[in-house]
């Protein structure tokens, strides 16, 4: 494949990526905003967030195969062999014409933004399902808690009663 098209299948891919990323982060808003009723069939997983998941997976590896032939195409590093050359965006799309690179860039920025909107969708998922488990423990135990290790209470030095389970996001101290 010569450059030009090298570069038309790494625009397509990334659009495609957007198009995938995108129903990504409505699956996980929606599951989000579900997550309200608390039902644990909610929280199993979701095949439809995994198979877009391998897709994104796929895209992923058809863009490093695309990367490497682009990168056999791109004018070597002093001395240096085709590997070594660090690539991004910018600079493939320096190598190409004005108008195809601005599109190539606007679409690599465009995957980057809602990448980023999915790893937040990600984080603050797993923050409310980790709150869920340390608020109600035994709504959520055949679900999503791993089995707890039996422990014996006791007290700190400071009279303060011990826990044996994780203290990350109980409600009640006992502490006047």
């Amino acid at each position: 494949m010569s450059f030009a098209e090298d570069t038309r299948s790494l625009l397509a891919s990334f659009r495609t990526t957007q198009g995938l990323l995108q129903q990504l982060l409505a699956g996980l808003q929606a599951r989000r905003a579900a997550w309200v009723s608390a039902r644990p069939s909610l929280l199993q997983p979701s095949a439809e967030l995994e198979q877009l998941t391998q897709s994104i997976a796929r895209e992923e590896s058809r863009r490093e195969e695309i990367l490497a032939r682009v990168r056999t195409a791109m004018p070597r590093p002093l001395g240096g062999e085709p590997a070594e050359l660090h690539l991004n965006v910018t600079r493939i799309a320096a190598a190409m014409p004005a108008t195809e690179g601005r599109a190539l860039r606007d679409a690599a920025d465009a995957a980057t933004r809602l990448a980023k909107a999915v790893r937040t969708e990600v984080t603050l998922g797993q923050r409310l399902v980790r709150f869920a488990q340390d608020t109600q423990p035994d709504l959520l135990a055949p679900t999503t808690t791993p089995a707890k290790k039996a422990g014996i209470p006791g007290y700190d030095r400071s009279a303060r009663a011990l826990r044996v389970a994780n203290t990350a996001g109980a409600l009640i101290d006992g502490r006047m």
